[in-house]
């Protein structure tokens, strides 16, 4: 589709390519999203790569480099700037944070914002304020979840309309295979951050309930971050080995080929320090999904929306270890359920999870989804 062909689209990023992390990945999806509906895309980012100017998969990258100091901001600024200078002003521009925002605002630029979980639960004092103020100056705020929309609500006290875009899948992902679900025996996968609100360890606890009570399964655990040792740490105490391995992090040519062969998905997130930090959506679980895998998901956050409970994967208290145990052990027993629910997540996540619909919403050119 080309329906954005001769458009000029903006798109300021706290991260790209060759960085990873969710908000890496959220930009890298939504400049693809706009250059394959025929715009010409700009990012504006700061990567461990720069400073740089590139063409990534069709996509102008303007790197300002790393950098934390309050200097960031004028980089940015800077940019944008000389950017509006040799070309004018953009057709659009998307800010896929709202710390990003604060530059087209400054330069009188219109643009969209969006809004995905804890980075605007934490603004305090004149922060909150120069946040409030992005959001009441933006032409369009989008929340990637109902939930992030209405906890975004309360904290702007504002009322405004708040558009809700559902995030696309990771691109490039292999597609369901006709045996998934069929492993014998049946592999587990978690692939995230491994940082306390993903409760990954409770997920060990549950792993290790199953091997108590005889069951058979491979579980492989994916990811680095804070509580990456504490996690590996656990499993050797609990003595899981073989069933259980800590892979730390891996690279996507083992990441695609876990998400094309694993039977189930665990991610029983938890939301914490009294609701602030929480999951907005759950790219990762929505990958899963798409490729097929019964997903078991905790009931805090947004990542709940994603699954109808029973249908295309299951719903459980986090908090709750013997739930969270209760639901892997049916899984792991029923592979006539976990080959159902799979297969009806992969139709579900292909409806629903599709960055060009996502960045329509963006613009303003469809509905809430």
């Amino acid at each position: 589709m080309s329906d954005l062909q001769g458009k000029r689209i903006w798109v300021m990023a706290k991260g790209y390519t060759p960085d990873e992390g969710g908000m890496q990945t959220y930009a890298r999806a939504v400049a693809g999203a706009y250059a394959a509906r025929g715009a010409a895309v700009t990012v504006v980012t700061q990567t461990s790569a720069g400073p740089r100017r590139a063409v990534l998969d069709g996509v102008d990258v303007i790197d300002i480099g790393p950098g934390k100091s309050p200097l960031v901001l004028w980089k940015f600024w800077r940019a944008l700037q000389t950017l509006k200078r040799r070309v004018g002003a953009p057709d659009f521009l998307h800010a896929t944070t709202w710390r990003t925002a604060v530059p087209p605002m400054l330069l009188g630029l219109p643009y969209a914002v969006t809004f995905h979980g804890r980075e605007f639960m934490y603004a305090r004092g004149i922060v909150l304020g120069v946040m409030r103020r992005v959001a009441r100056n933006a032409v369009r705020r989008v929340a990637v979840s109902r939930f992030s929309a209405e906890k975004l609500s309360c904290r702007l006290g504002d009322g405004a309309d708040i558009a809700v875009a559902w995030n696309g899948t990771t691109p490039g992902l292999p597609l369901a295979a006709a045996n998934q679900g069929d492993n014998d025996p049946p592999l587990i996968l978690s692939l995230c951050r491994l940082e306390p609100r993903k409760n990954i360890r409770k997920a060990v606890l549950a792993a290790a309930h199953c091997r108590n009570i005889g069951l058979d399964f491979r579980f492989v655990i994916c990811g680095r971050g804070p509580d990456f040792d504490a996690i590996a740490a656990l499993a050797v105490d609990l003595r899981l080995s073989p069933h259980v391995e800590v892979a730390g992090f891996v690279d996507k040519a083992r990441a695609d080929a876990l998400y094309a062969s694993a039977d189930i998905f665990l991610h029983p997130q938890v939301s914490i320090d009294d609701g602030h930090d929480f999951e907005g959506f759950g790219i990762a679980i929505a990958d899963a999904m798409y490729c097929g895998q019964a997903v078991i998901v905790g009931a805090a956050g947004g990542s709940p929306e994603l699954v109808v409970d029973g249908l295309t994967g299951l719903i459980v208290d986090g908090e709750d270890a013997n739930a969270v145990a209760r639901a892997l052990a049916l899984l792991l027993t029923d592979h006539r359920l976990r080959r159902r629910i799979g297969r009806r997540a992969a139709v579900q996540a292909s409806i629903d999870f599709r960055w060009d619909r996502h960045v329509r919403i963006v613009m303003g050119l469809c509905g809430d989804g």
